[in-house]
C-alpha cells in the first residue's frame, strides 16, 4: 500500500533491481492488506481468541516455495489490535523456529511509525522496534528511525497520506533497507 504506480513498491523495485543478478531470483508476496504475526504464524501455534492463521499468506505457505530468504514485514496493525509485545515477539519467534529448522535465511523489517491519536501506541511502536532490533540482530531491518518524526508519526516526506502507509519515497526506504542489508547481499550472490 502507498506505492502509485504500484511498480514503485519495494517488493517490486527489488525485484527490478535484481532482474539482470548472476543468480536467478524469484518472488513470491504474499503480504495482503491488513495481516498481522497472528496470521502469519503456522497453524499449530495458534491461540484462542486471535485470529486464525492465514494458510494462503503465513509462514507455512513461505516455506512452501523452498524459499533462500523470507522477508518478514508485520509493521503496525499487531499494535493497532492490541496485541501485547510478548505475543508479538512470541509470533515472530515461532517464525523463526520454522525458518531456522528448515535453514532458511531472513530478514525482518522493524516496525514503522504510525499516526495514531493515542501517542501511547506511537511509543509502544518505537518501544517495540528497540526489542525488536535486540531479539533479531543481524536478521533485523530498522525502517523505524528514518521514517518516524521525533513524535512518531510518519514523516511528511514519505506520509502517503492516510495515516499508516508510506508514499514512493518511503518505499524507496523500504527498498534499500533490504538491497543493502547484508542477509540479502549474502543470498543473491
Amino acid at each position: 500500500m502507498g506505492a502509485s504506480p504500484t511498480d514503485s513498491s519495494w517488493v517490486n523495485r527489488l525485484k527490478l533491481s535484481t532482474k539482470e543478478n548472476k543468480r536467478v531470483l524469484s518472488y513470491f508476496n504474499l503480504g495482503i492488506f491488513g495481516l498481522t504475526t497472528y496470521q502469519g504464524i503456522p497453524k499449530s501455534f495458534t491461540k484462542p481468541g486471535r485470529p486464525a492463521t492465514d494458510t494462503l499468506h503465513n509462514i507455512t505457505a513461505a516455506l512452501s516455495f523452498r524459499p533462500s530468504l523470507v522477508i518478514m514485514s508485520y509493521p503496525t496493525n499487531d499494535v493497532a489490535y492490541d496485541y501485547t509485545d510478548d505475543e508479538i515477539m512470541d509470533n515472530f519467534n515461532e517464525m523463526i523456529r520454522l525458518l531456522d529448522s528448515a535453514k532458511v535465511k531472513y530478514i525482518i523489517f522493524g516496525t514503522q511509525p504510525r499516526n495514531f491519536p493515542d501517542v501511547a501506541y506511537r511509543i509502544r511502536l518505537k518501544n517495540l522496534n528497540v526489542k525488536m532490533q535486540a531479539a533479531f540482530g543481524e536478521h533485523f531491518s530498522n525502517v523505524y528511525d528514518t521514517l518516524a518524526a521525533e513524535d512518531g508519526t510518519i514523516r511528511a516526506a514519505v506520509a502517503y497520506g492516510d495515516g499508516v502507509h508510506v508514499n514512493n519515497t518511503g518505499h524507496d526506504i523500504l527498498y534499500h533497507k533490504i538491497a543493502d542489508h547484508a542477509v540479502f547481499q549474502e543470498v543473491i550472490k
